[in-house]
This record gives C-alpha cells, structure tokens and sequence, in this order.
C-alpha cells in the first residue's frame, strides 16, 4: 500500500506541470446520455517490478493525468505491451499501477505481455480478448466497478434487441498474438479467435457503432517492423455489415500514421494488392495509439539508431476518445517532454 501511495503521487507530480501536443486539452464536457468518453492506454513496457525505472513513472502519470479529467472517462482501453518481455513482477507492477484508474478497464495483450508470464495475464486481467456493449440505460449494470476487478471478462456480451435499452456502443478486445511463418513471426487473430469473433459479431446491431481493440493493428502498415496481422483481412471481411468501426491498436508506439501507410489499399490477400473491394469495406476508422514509454518514429522517417524502451518521454502518452451521436472524436495527449 505505502508504494500505491507513493506511485499515485508521483503521477501527481509529474501530470502537475504537463505540457501536450497541439491537439490540446478539450474544455470539460458535460455528461449525456448517448456519449461515451473512452480513455486509451498502450505499451508501457514495463521491464520488472520496479516502480522507481521511468517506465513504471510513465505509466504511473498517464493514470494521474487520467484522474484529472473532468468528467472522468467512462472506460479505459489498453492496447496491449503492460510488460516488456513477459515478466510477472512486471504486469504485477502494471496491475498495480493501473488499479488508481478512475473508470473500468478492458485490456487486451501484446507480445511482451506473454514470454515467459505463463497465467499471470489471466490471474491478473481476466481473459485476453472480451466483448462488452456499452448502454445509456441507467437501470442497466453496464460495465463493472473497477475496485471489483480490472478487466471485463470474456461473453459479456448482452443482446441488443431489448428495446428498453439504448446501445450507444459496442465494444470487442482481440488478442492478437505472434505466430511462426515463412517469413518469421507474423501477429495473428487466429482461426479459433476468428470463429468466436463472428459469433459474437452475428449477436451485435451492425447500425450501431463497433470499437475493435487489438494491440497489433489489423491493416497494414509497416512489415519490416511487423507493423501488420497477417489475417487482418479476413477480420475486416467478418466486419463488413457494420456501419461504423472504429479500430484503436498500439504497438506502432506512434500516434500518426501518414495514410500512405495506412489506406486500405495497402490490405493484401496471398501476398497480392486487392482492388475494387471499396464497396464492401465497412466505414472504418484506425487509430494508432501513442506508447507511454519507448517512442517511434513513422516508418517514413527511418529506424531508429537505438529502437529499446526508456529513450525518454518526448512523444509518449495516451489518448482520449469521445463517442457521440454516432461520430467520434479522437485526441491523442502526446507530452513534449
């Protein structure tokens, strides 16, 4: 309890003086029904359990700046990399950390959150992958209290034809995971997580808005840095009846993505550019999210001469996310140092 106290200060002290990108802070919103504000969390890369190295110190203030919003937001997103290579004390640590959040969090694995962890991830967060829909019914249990467990667990899905409901937004957790090919390892959804997606996908309202959490993203946008999933395709396939995706990823530690990486034109089906698919391709939005620790640059601007966590918090942070009235605003909080 004593490094839980002196964790969430530190966060306070160094949130106090932050200084953010020039997207800049919204002024404080009002609750309403039919808004959901969705803040974003992803790779944090926490190597070991010890709160006093600067990834734990990031993470510790992403949460208190957090803390700080007025109104809090209604969930918390985590994309994935809590761990660096997989360490126990590491994701303990991240738990640790994570539990001063102010709303529920949903939280979905990257590679470093597995090596070598075996059921920590599990024990601590619940399952990797989750489905959850979000309603404005205030008789509605809706999402857990985050004192009463960290992660939502997995079929939570409720059915959305009671009309006594209103669905703002629904929400899916992928656990995209490294698999062995050809050309080395390669981010998978998998044939089993596929074929769970689309059950869980048929019990969804496809006019309603779909948020898809993975920490790999599921369109290309580098292969070099295995910036892509391999069966992305076949995802975006099973989500094509749906009006609005809106697809948040980390692992490209990178809150911009120039759209000559990212267009859908890059989606490749047997190593071949695909073409005339647009109308089948639902109105999907991606968005990349800043890391909390180890900052990237794009790929356009070459590799970095030293690509390894702890290379300062310039270009790190979180974001936030506001669904209304069937749009949504996205504002990355990138700090300047």
């Amino acid at each position: 309890m004593q490094r839980r106290e002196f964790l969430r200060s530190l966060g306070w002290s160094l949130a106090g003086g932050w200084t953010v990108s020039r997207w800049g802070w919204p002024a404080p919103a009002q609750a309403a029904t039919g808004k959901v504000r969705l803040a974003l969390l992803a790779d944090s890369h926490l190597p070991d359990g010890d709160d006093r190295r600067p990834e734990a110190r990031a993470l510790a203030r992403a949460v208190a700046e957090m803390r700080g919003l007025t109104p809090p937001p209604d969930l918390v997103l985590f994309a994935g990399d809590l761990a660096h290579a997989g360490s126990a004390e590491a994701l303990a640590l991240g738990q640790e950390i994570l539990s001063d959040l102010p709303a529920p969090l949903a939280a979905v694995r990257g590679e470093g959150d597995v090596s070598g962890s075996g059921p920590t991830w599990r024990r601590l967060f619940g399952e990797p992958r989750f489905s959850q829909v979000f309603s404005a019914n205030p008789s509605y249990p809706g999402l857990p209290n985050p004192r009463e467990g960290l992660n939502l667990n997995a079929n939570l899905l409720r059915k959305t034809q009671n009309e006594k409901r209103k669905t703002i937004v629904q929400i899916l957790g992928l656990d995209t995971s490294l698999a062995p090919s050809p050309q080395g390892p390669v981010f998978q959804v998998g044939r089993e997580q596929r074929q769970w997606l689309s059950r869980e996908l048929a019990r969804l309202d496809p006019g309603m808005p779909l948020v898809i959490l993975s920490h790999a993203p599921l369109v290309e946008i580098f292969r070099p840095w295995r910036q892509w999933t391999q069966d992305g395709p076949e995802v975006m396939r099973l989500l094509s009846r749906f009006s609005q995706v809106y697809c948040f990823y980390g692992h490209v530690h990178h809150e911009a993505v120039s759209d000559q990486l990212s267009a859908f034109s890059l989606f490749t089906e047997n190593g071949k550019r695909q073409t005339g698919t647009e109308d089948r391709r639902p109105k999907t939005e991606n968005h990349p999210l800043p890391a909390t620790s180890w900052p990237l640059p794009s790929p356009l601007q070459g590799t970095p001469a030293a690509a390894s966590p702890g290379l300062g918090l310039r270009g790190c942070g979180w974001a936030l996310a506001t669904l209304e009235d069937a749009s949504l605003t996205y504002q990355p909080r990138v700090w300047l140092g």
